[in-house]
């Protein structure tokens, strides 16, 4: 649930509220309840795969009795299982963002940010990355993913379109295909860019 503007929010300020709390003034629960993973590879290169996620699953405030089984559930979940001594530096493009996600999940947070989680990956990399952010959405994670392919639009239930900065459309791909008479989202993106400029 987001606060809305006149709660004690400024217009532009974007306040998280979880279980009817505040976590602004408490890291710690908002760290517990949140799950983010960066574009750009942001993990420790030196590290290898299971290290990495030892460190996040302890920075996550996951239990040293249950850390190595929690470990290895998301190594054989995202197929890293052999790739668990390996320096995450010297991992491919789309297995550094599976090790990135897989972080991100470590603690099985009720909220997800993924920023841009399948830029610079192949098609089955990108496949994959998607059937796991519709399983989590379906045991009821909230996800908010940026992406600028409009395909990837298609899989979201809710879309806030950016232009310039400014959010220039919100609703659900089909309401937002209906409102411009689209075939695809990139189509709807593209004639929805040109209306806010009139």
């Amino acid at each position: 649930m987001l606060k809305e503007e006149g709660d004690n929010v400024k217009k532009g300020e974007l306040v998280t509220v979880l279980d009817n709390k505040d976590y602004k003034a408490n890291s710690k629960k908002a760290r517990a309840n949140l799950g983010y993973m960066a574009q750009k590879f942001s993990l420790y290169g030196s590290l290898t795969v299971r290290q990495n996620l030892d460190f996040f699953a302890s920075v996550y405030g996951i239990k040293s009795s249950e850390k190595e089984k929690r470990v290895d559930e998301i190594l054989e979940v995202f197929a890293l299982k052999e790739f668990e001594n390996q320096k995450s530096e010297d991992l491919p493009l789309g297995f550094k963002q599976k090790l990135s996600m897989a972080c991100a999940l470590i603690h099985n947070p009720p909220v997800l940010f993924l920023d841009e989680p399948t830029s610079g990956v192949d098609v089955l990399t990108r496949r994959d990355f998607w059937n796991h952010i519709t399983s989590l959405a379906k045991k009821g994670v909230t996800i908010l993913v940026t992406t600028h392919f409009m395909d990837e639009a298609e899989y979201c239930d809710r879309i806030s379109l950016f232009y310039k900065g400014e959010t220039i459309a919100v609703g659900t791909p089909k309401e937002l295909k209906a409102k411009v008479n689209a075939k695809n989202m990139e189509e709807a993106f593209i004639t929805l860019i040109n209306e806010s400029e009139k």
